[in-house]
């Protein structure tokens, strides 16, 4: 139930008219479409923007066509090809997300298709999910595919997801690769949009019969069901029986029927909110102030959202239960606590509307409930495992709200106009969750406090006036260093967030410039979080504000000072106001602000270089995450949005300091950070920066050399002497990174320094200098964006900034310009000229060192990697300027000669050949198929970027010729071009030269690791880095880059309202990945395969690091060589071989390694010519005399079984396939292509089940030639691994090798080998139940043999009570029911059965399966039976000690081969062995092999003679287990033998066993009290497997009731356990039908038919139970410890605390008031017995958080007052008030006002119980009542209470002590509960202290119902006055509650004080000044 975008909010619902043809209902080669177009135009015009001339409309969808002819031919094909689908679904989605508009006719059709193809039956796990996703991504969009043209079968849907809810018995024989649930699910919430209307009462008529309570998961799968089907858009006008009103009250009474489980209540809330959001917009349906939902429905959903939270409430712990979600199936998805946020705030606020402000129980007013109630626990102080749930909550409202008003208010959702959102309900939106955001902020949680500043951010932007003065007045104090550091930092955050509108917010941007001067002392070394954050808030603020002196010589005064009276009127008035000005006034002041902009820059440089000078060292900060790794990045990107904001004057400014800081100063650690801002510089204007800077940058850079001698040390660390060289190079080359056409103006310098540096510089120095050449030449030869400031370069050049730039918001589509770099003839040249030089250079030094005569020198190695070093950045360089098909045609010189043994070209192209192409052309690019080799592929806006791509795709890697590449700006367009060929003939070179030093080392210095490692990643480069750089994975910074900064801009509902920076970020983006896009796979060169090999070899290194970096470059190779993989698998198998026969282990560990490559692995391990090589090079090396290799190759083997080779043909569609096929058919005759690509596909099948059949062959014989125990294990789980269904042949002697090794002596390879046992047979049996038709296999289909579908009378209306009673009898049908499922909710039209064993079909057998069982059973004689029982019975380890389902398993195939006369033992014989087995039932672990053999026969009932042969047999064993033998040692296995056989079965099957079962009674004569409570322990593990199909348990209530005083405990506990476990057994409701069921509950009322229901039998044992307790209860003597009365409570509470932890548990509220209450109360007060008190604890706690049903609210109340103001025993008044404060926070939404004030009076009353204990407790209760009670409400209670106990407390004046007795401690506890009357002298003086003690008590409970509420309610400063001058100096307990109350008043606001202190007057403050010894309130 994952969050689908909400964009369900879009669009509205239109009529289907009958004129359209759609696809499900007819064949139509072209429906109707009224409008091909996007119904939104493009907010951000992509192609507009780029530099350079792109394709046109016209292109794209030739393209596009091209596409969807391919995808046509892979559908229509005879045989599908996995791989080619997934290649042309890659294909579609890369043009997709190239931000090409699809024609809506195109996008509808191919939804259609893919929602076929992820649903075909027979389709692999990956493609299905890459189906599925690709179909989510072309219909989840309203604007782009709308439901009037597009409808979709329900059916292939549902059939999936009941496939995995519910799947058949037989399923684990056939699927190898099982659907994900979660997957579907997400598909289902879109296509639901395409049922047709009708299909709401159909899925319901389908899903509701398969609901059953009685079962946990069973349960929860049907509501995630009905989640992922049932359609949330309502159905068009007419249609009304499908209204939501019409089933609303259905779905509401399942829901009742499962309150316990969170998992529950959260599908259930996301089906209602996803219902309200589809309705918002349907004018046809009512819509009142709770939306679509009635306003009971909404309490009871508000109470739901209230559980959902888990706000803890006294000690009641979770209202969930979490053994109702322990066993969820299916429908659990992760566990994020989070996840109830969206579904709650997504009903809210579509449920909001105009009348929501007036009507007082609207969902508004529910809101406002819901957030006072919880108000308290976001405060810092009260945080824990809520806090997290809470502020996502606030979070998802704010962004819900936002979502819906920006779209109400732009059109895009179409509302009635009564239904659209109005300011004023805007405003009391903002109001109410004001507070508690604010509070939030503050968490202790990180993650809680962003959550509550994103909803702040949204606040601000809905209510700017109403939040931004709070916002300010809380910040001011915070950044002037007035509060504490975290406050600080907070603060920061929360500005940063709230800047976009702080700037455009006429008030408020007067603060803007006062606000970053405080933010600057942020920058702080000493506090790096600070500083990220202060960086975050000047960066903000830069991308809105331009900073320029626009104050005309003004000067700042006029904006100090009404900075200075704003702040004023802040802190001391009202932080809700500002201070108002006229516009003209207002403008005055803003420009008056700007005055300070130098100011501001001056010091901003200072904190940054005082920043870098002492920051420590980042190198050291291994996290990327570190504060310093953060702060260093953090600074370039606030830097460079502040120079884009700086005018001319500002940013010469900065140059100045910059300039004048470097060249004074030498950071080492900071190099790098410097170097960035240089960056920054150099960018933002590159011409003013050279002009300054170069200059002086070349002039240090010599000097260092010349003087200093920097440069020369060898070393690669920096030593000391070139700190200041590689100061000045890293600033150097950084400044010519973007400077483009700049650079020409100094082209002879940057030669001569790159030539002087490359002569001069080593070790360190030699790195920067090639940084420098590779800088040098992507600055001028590449496309990208060289533009960062606030306005186009046109208006900066026409006016420059003004103060109407202020704020000022980009129109992507009409006002924004990009500035690009575009290279130009004469920047090419001059790149070209320093490749060149440079590359010739490099190839001169490595020739020169390859000499003999310099081969021995000492740094030898030093210098082959700097040369090395030169040529991979000069290659990665010049990337942009290669051509793909150019550098395809690289060739080695003509005298290289070639190794014999090479697989020629021409076979691996042969080999390697494409998919089936359609091209009209022949000279067509050539690109790549594979995934790309970077991860910065995913798309911008959170598309699916390109999936991986290693599904089933079997020819995955192959070359594919695509129609069109896109213009992307290269350079060169005449392939003569002089410089053209200069470039690709020096590329060429570069790898010949690279081969030749490979050579040289491989041949003369092999253990030379720094020089190959080096080698390795330049091959890396020279493969990937052609037409683009990929190596630099540019496009993933800048979207990591994009992203972090856009998420502060971000606003739901409105799209790209993005500051001017990140508008041209994402031009620059896109720009990248049209290149992306153009870049894939080429074709293999000669020399590619040269250098192919060199890193093969190199891969296999005895030396572990040349090994790895040579995989790694090679399976980045892999990625981007056409045929590289049929080249490097063959020969990696031969050099494994090899390795493993000469022990050269690390050899053959790189092999190894190498072939498990994600480029290798699947494709080696699929393909039919590799993969059984692959497998026996595997098992070759598991026999190596070295365990790493050994454990390598097992793990590589053990992936290899799970690699699927499916059958082309084992995937079938559904009937309207063919027409949506249609659909897409292109004009032209494709039948020859397609004719070829079906003989291929087809041949390839064929080849790859030789291949599967060969390798089988080859295993069974290694097989019987192993001997080791660890290989043949291996063997065999490759025998079983590749055993499926789909096989036709299954090698004849398989089954008689797995029966032989069944009894092997060795355990885990026992284990494997039963269950080879049981594949095999199951694969049998499940052809022949099929009849060998591998459709049906497929399909699942075996209702032909077994199944048969039984009519439901539904004109009986005694159907149910035949159906139950005929459950019982042996001979009453003439079928069998194995599934609980039909029945417990509603009858179907039909259920299935499985057929009467009498009648039972013999599956219809091939001959060679026979021969197969036949030879398998002709090994089961008596021998091997014999070692089989005496293996079970052998003693396991610990944790196996169970019964073991696979050897019952086992044993039931056994048994059924010896009835059916398969073995050579008979039947006796092995009946006999089984008695032998069980002996004398004295050693469990007999009984655990005696219950595995017992289950086994019992579980196969195919025939009549079988069963009753079997039964006659066990029941005589299992009698003796039940009456002579069971204990709690064996206990376990007869338990699991119970669950064995009973689950999902009928009572029937096994009737004799059920019987005995049902006959155990209580033996009150044993004193066998262990044997007594386990054989009642299975009779109660009998009743929880029948469910609500056992009939006639009454005789066990019956004997259970007679013996809850039983004498041991162990039975008493299992007793109450078996009782508890009844109620659900007996309920079921079983409506005749659907529509019956719907009907009945939309009669009933909103809620639908209230559930469980007690009956009157139910009433009457209960009855009866508590008159016995009463008649014990006095029978029992005071003090005694044991007595029936105690014993048959306990009974009584275990059986009650059991039934409350069922679905049922609301059958027991009715009795709680008047029958359970007062004797649970009477329990509590026996002491001598802790067990019971304990127990009845307990039994309060689950009362307490069951969901009460509404109509017996009130009789629980008055039972609740009742004890509460008669009980004369003051522990029951205390333990009744701990229920009242559960009830009614878990109640809050259900009770009436009348309600409330009857518990309010309740409490009240309890304030002056004589008790101290109860009048706590009661102060307590009725602080948390008035704290979560409803406003208006909670107002009007207060003044109440105020005012009454304000009265009390004068009318009860201090009394003077008595002069005898006298005491101000508590009365006597024997005093009534009025306290006006006590039996002892001091009644009057008493009496009167504990008034006055109410009145405190009272008025401090009123004052605790708002700890953390700032400022105080205006009523408090005079109540806590009242409290001091009245109360605070009374003697005893009244002066202490004071205290205490004005002491926790104050302590609970230290926070806050400076703000709540201006609640109270100056004389209140002195009436508290001094209560307690020293002053709280100064």
């Amino acid at each position: 139930m994952a969050d689908i975008p909400d964009d369900d909010l879009v669009g509205a619902v239109e009529p289907v008219p009958d004129s359209i043809v759609t696809f499900s209902r007819q064949r139509s080669t072209s429906p109707p479409f009224d409008n091909d177009l996007r119904k939104r135009p493009r907010t951000f015009p992509y192609a507009k923007l780029l530099p350079f001339e792109t394709e046109t409309e016209g292109d794209r969808l030739v393209h596009l066509d091209h596409i969807v002819e391919n995808i046509y031919i892979a559908s229509a094909a005879e045989s599908l090809s996995v791989g080619s689908f997934l290649h042309w679904t890659r294909e579609l989605r890369s043009w997709l997300q190239l931000k090409f508009d699809m024609p809506v006719s195109t996008r509808t059709r191919l939804a259609a298709i893919y929602y076929e193809l992820a649903l075909a039956q027979g389709m692999t796990l990956p493609a299905s999910e890459k189906f599925a996703t690709m179909f989510v991504h072309l219909a989840q969009k309203r604007a782009f595919v709308d439901r009037s043209q597009l409808t979709l079968d329900w059916r292939l849907l549902f059939r999936e997801l009941k496939r995995i809810a519910f799947p058949n018995h037989w399923s684990s024989a056939i699927r190898h690769h099982e659907k994900d649930f979660e997957s579907l699910t997400k598909m289902g919430f879109i296509a639901r949009r395409f049922f047709t209307p009708e299909s709401t009462l159909e899925i319901l008529e389908e899903v509701l019969p398969l609901y059953n309570a009685s079962r946990h998961n069973t349960a929860h799968q049907v509501v995630a069901l009905l989640d992922a089907l049932l359609p949330t858009d309502v159905a068009p006008e007419g249609y009304h029986n499908v209204y939501p009103q019409k089933w609303l009250p259905s779905l509401f009474h399942l829901w009742d029927l499962y309150t316990r489980s969170q998992q529950y209540d959260l599908i259930m809330m996301d089906i209602m909110s996803r219902l309200a959001q589809g309705s918002i917009h349907v004018a046809h349906i009512p819509f009142s102030s709770t939306g679509i939902f009635t306003k009971e429905q909404t309490a009871v959903m508000f109470t739901c959202a209230l559980r959902l939270l888990e706000v803890p409430v006294g000690r009641a712990g979770s209202p969930y239960l979490s053994t109702f979600d322990a066993h969820l199936g299916v429908s659990k998805s992760d566990q994020k606590r989070s996840r109830s946020a969206r579904p709650i705030a997504r009903w809210i606020i579509s449920s909001l509307s105009p009348e929501s402000v007036t009507d007082p129980e609207s969902t508004l007013r529910g809101l406002q409930g819901l957030i006072q109630c919880v108000e308290t626990f976001f405060h810092p102080s009260n945080s824990g495992s809520w806090t997290k749930q809470l502020t996502q909550l606030i979070q998802s409202l704010t962004d819900f709200f936002v979502l819906r008003w920006n779209r109400e208010q732009s059109g895009e959702l179409d509302v009635p106009p009564e239904r659209r959102l109005t300011p004023d309900v805007k405003r009391e939106f903002v109001l109410t969750l004001k507070d508690a955001v604010f509070t939030g902020i503050h968490s202790k949680s990180n993650t809680a406090a962003m959550n509550s500043q994103v909803a702040l951010q949204c606040l601000a932007i809905l209510e700017p006036d109403l939040i931004l003065p709070t916002a300010l007045a809380q910040s001011y104090p915070s950044l002037q260093g007035l509060v504490e550091t975290h406050r600080t930092i907070t603060s920061l955050k929360t500005l940063t967030l709230l800047s976009q509108t702080l700037v455009k917010h006429r008030p408020s941007r007067m603060h803007v410039t006062a606000l970053l001067g405080l933010a600057l002392p942020g920058i702080d070394a000493n506090d790096l979080t600070k500083t990220v954050q202060s960086l975050a808030f000047i960066q903000s603020i830069a991308s809105y504000v331009p900073f320029a002196d626009f104050s005309e010589g003004g000067g700042p005064g006029l904006a100090m000072e009404y900075i200075t009276n704003a702040i004023d009127v802040l802190e001391n008035e009202d932080e809700n106001a500002l201070y108002e000005l006229s516009d003209e006034d207002g403008l005055a002041v803003l420009k008056s602000s700007t005055a300070t902009f130098g100011e501001f820059i001056t010091s901003f440089m200072g904190r940054i270089f005082s920043l870098l000078e002492n920051l420590p060292d980042a190198v050291n900060s291994r996290s990327r995450a570190a504060p310093e790794q953060n702060a260093v990045n953090m600074l370039p990107a606030a830097f460079s949005v502040v120079l884009g904001a700086l005018s001319d004057d500002l940013f010469d400014l900065v140059l100045d300091k910059f300039t004048d800081f470097i060249t004074d100063h030498v950071i080492p650690h900071a190099s790098d950070a410097m170097a960035n801002l240089m960056s920054c510089l150099a960018k933002a204007q590159p011409e003013r920066t050279f002009v300054r800077l170069f200059k002086v940058l070349e002039g240090n850079i010599r000097e260092e050399i010349e003087e200093n001698h920097a440069g020369t040390a060898k070393s690669f660390e920096t030593v000391p002497k070139d700190r200041a060289l590689v100061w000045y190079l890293s600033m150097f080359r950084k400044a010519v990174w973007t400077a483009g056409d700049v650079l020409l103006k100094y082209r002879s310098e940057i030669i001569n320094l790159i030539q002087y540096l490359r002569e001069r510089c080593r070790g360190a120095a030699s790195v920067h200098t090639s940084n420098l050449m590779h800088h040098t030449i992507y600055a001028l030869i590449n496309v990208y964006t060289s533009d960062g400031r606030l306005l186009n370069e046109s208006e900066l050049k026409n006016r420059g900034y003004n103060i109407s730039d202020w704020g000022r918001q980009i129109d992507p589509t009409e006002e924004l310009e990009v500035k690009w770099h575009v290279p130009d003839r004469e920047q090419v040249e001059f790149a070209v000229e320093v490749f060149d030089r440079n590359v010739e250079l490099c190839i001169q030094e490595l020739q020169k060192l390859m000499s003999e005569s310099a081969s021995s020198h000492k740094d030898w190695s030093e210098e082959v990697t700097r040369q090395l070093n030169y040529l991979r950045l000069l290659i990665s360089a010049a990337a942009g300027l290669y051509d793909p098909k150019m550098v395809a045609t690289a060739k080695p010189p003509a005298t290289y000669k070639e190794a014999n043994g090479d697989i020629e070209m021409k076979d691996a192209a042969a080999e390697d050949s494409g998919r089936m192409v359609v091209s009209s052309e022949d000279s067509v690019n050539t690109l790549a198929t594979d995934d790309d080799m970077e991860s910065d592929e995913d798309d911008i806006d959170g598309e699916d970027g390109n999936a991986d791509g290693d599904g089933d795709g079997d020819e995955e890697s192959n070359p594919v010729k695509k129609l069109f590449t896109y213009p992307v700006g290269y350079f060169f367009n005449d392939t003569t071009d002089p410089l053209y060929i200069k470039v690709h003939d020096l590329h060429e070179r570069i790898g010949w030269a690279l081969h030749e030093v490979h050579d040289y080392l491989y041949t003369h210095q092999e253990d030379n690791v720094h020089s190959l490692k080096t080698l390795a990643s330049v091959y890396r480069v020279w493969f990937i880095d052609v037409g683009s750089e990929r190596s630099l994975k540019l496009l993933d910074t800048y979207i990591r880059s994009y992203l972090v900064d856009a998420r502060i801009y971000k606003i739901s509902g409105l799209r790209k309202c993005y500051p001017r920076y990140l508008l041209t970020k994402r031009a620059f983006i896109y720009h990248l990945q049209r290149i992306k896009h153009n870049n894939g796979i080429r074709n293999m060169s000669p020399l590619d395969r040269i250098l192919l090999q060199d890193l093969m070899y190199d891969s296999l290194s005895r030396y572990a690091e040349t090994r790895r970096q040579a995989q790694h470059s090679l399976d980045s190779a892999l990625r981007v060589i056409s045929g590289a993989r049929v080249l490097v698998v063959p020969r990696l198998f031969n050099e494994l071989d090899k390795a493993v026969e000469t022990q050269e282990y690390d050899r053959a560990k790189g092999a190894m390694y190498t072939l498990n490559l994600r480029g290798l692995y699947r494709f080696a391990a699929r393909d039919p010519r590799f993969f059984v090589k692959f497998a026996f090079a595997l098992l070759k090396a598991t026999k190596a005399d070295k365990p790493s290799i050994h454990e390598l190759a097992r793990t590589l083997l053990v992936s290899f079984v799970v690699i699927p080779r499916a059958s082309p043909k084992q995937v079938y569609y559904s009937d309207h396939f063919a027409s949506y096929l249609a659909q897409i058919k292109p004009e032209v005759d494709f039948s020859e292509n397609q004719q070829a690509f079906n003989r291929k596909t087809l041949k390839r099948w064929e080849d790859t089940l030789k291949s599967v059949q060969s390798l089988e062959q080859e295993l069974i014989q290694q097989y019987k030639e192993e001997q080791h125990w660890r290989i043949t294990f291996l063997i065999t789980t490759l025998l079983i691994g590749g055993m499926t269904i789909l096989n036709p042949v299954i090698p004849p002697e398989l089954g008689e090798l797995f029966v032989k090794g069944a009894i092997n002596s060795h355990p885990h390879l026992r284990f494997l080998l039963v269950q080879g046992v049981l594949r095999l047979v199951n694969i049998i049996y499940c052809r022949g139940l099929c009849g060998n038709d591998l459709k049906k296999l497929v399909q699942e289909d075996f209702k032909d043999v077994d199944t048969i579908d039984i009519s439901v009378n539904q004109g009986d209306p005694e159907f149910s009570e035949k159906f139950m009673q005929t459950l019982n009898d042996v001979n009453a049908p003439y079928y069998r029911v194995d599934k609980d499922l039909p029945g417990w909710l509603v009858w179907g039209k039909t259920f299935q059965a499985e057929r009467h064993p009498s009648d039972r079909l013999v599956p219809d057998l091939a001959e060679e399966d026979k021969i197969q069982l036949l030879r398998a059973g002709s090994m089961i004689d008596a021998e091997w039976f014999s070692t089989f029982c005496e293996l079970l019975t052998q003693e396991p380890r610990s944790d196996q000690d169970s019964f073991r389902i696979i050897y019952a398993m086992l044993s039931m195939m056994v048994f059924m081969m010896i009835h059916e006369g398969y073995t050579v033992i008979k039947w006796d014989e092995a009946l006999a062995k089984v008695v032998e087995v069980y002996g004398d039932g004295e050693d469990k672990n007999h009984h655990r092999a005696t219950a595995e053999l017992l289950g086994g026969m019992l579980a196969n009932t195919k025939s009549v003679d079988y069963s009753m042969k079997a039964n006659a047999f066990a029941i005589k064993i299992f009698e003796n287990v039940v009456d002579e033998s069971l204990t709690p040692e064996n206990l376990s296995y007869w338990t699991r033998f119970v669950s064995f056989l009973t689950p999902m079965t009928d009572p029937r099957s096994n009737l004799l066993i059920t019987q005995k079962i049902l006959s155990v009674r209580i033996d009150v004569h044993t004193n066998a009290a262990f044997k007594e409570s386990s054989r009642i322990s299975l009779l109660r593990h009998l009743l929880s497997q029948l469910t609500w199909r056992l009939d006639g348990d009454q005789p066990i209530v019956d004997d259970f009731l007679s013996h809850l005083d039983h004498s041991y405990k162990g039975v008493r506990e299992e007793i109450g356990r078996t009782l508890g476990l009844i109620p659900r057994n007996s309920y079921h409701e079983s409506f005749r039908d659907v529509p019956t069921f719907l009907e009945h509950n939309y009669k009933a009322g909103s809620l639908g038919v209230i559930p469980y229901q007690p009956t009157q039998e139910q009433t009457v044992v209960v009855e009866n139970i508590f008159n016995q307790l009463a008649l014990w209860r006095k029978e029992r003597q005071p003090l005694q410890e044991t007595s029936s009365y105690t014993k048959g409570s306990k009974t009584m509470m275990l059986w009650f605390s059991s039934w409350l932890q069922q679905p049922c548990c609301a059958q027991l509220l009715p009795y709680f008031p008047k029958i359970i209450l007062p004797e649970l109360l009477n329990l509590l007060d026996i002491k001598e017995d802790t067990e019971v008190t304990q127990l009845a604890v307990a039994m309060f706690k689950h009362f307490g958080n069951v969901p009460c049903p509404p109509h017996l609210l009130e009789d629980i109340i008055a039972g609740i007052v009742e004890i509460a103001t008669t009980s004369n025993t003051w522990h029951q008044r205390l333990r009744v008030l701990a229920a009242v404060q559960v009830f009614y926070f878990r109640q809050l939404f259900l009770l009436s006002t009348k309600s409330r004030r009857v518990l309010f009076d309740c409490v009240s009353q309890l304030l002056s119980d004589p008790q101290l204990e109860v009048r706590d407790t009661a102060a307590t209760t009725l602080s948390g009542m008035i704290r979560c009670s409803p406003a208006a409400f909670r107002n009007n209670t207060i003044k109440k209470l105020q005012n009454q106990f304000t009265k009390m407390l004068h009318d009860n004046p201090m009394p003077g002590r008595p002069l005898r007795g006298g005491s101000s401690g508590q009365p006597s506890s024997s005093a009534s509960p009025s306290g006006i009357s006590t039996p002892n002298g001091n009644s009057e003086y008493n009496a009167a202290i504990v008034l006055r003690h109410a009145a405190v008590l009272g008025l401090s409970a009123l004052v605790q119902a708002f700890p953390y509420q700032s400022p105080p309610p205006k009523w408090i400063p005079g109540v806590l006055t009242t409290l001091a001058n009245e109360a605070a100096n009374d003697p005893g307990m009244v002066g202490r509650s004071v205290k205490t109350a004005l002491g926790e008043f104050k302590k609970t606001r230290q926070d806050t004080w400076h703000v709540d202190v201006k609640a109270f007057e100056k004389d209140q403050l002195e009436d508290l000044e001094g209560v307690l010894w020293r002053s709280y309130f100064a």
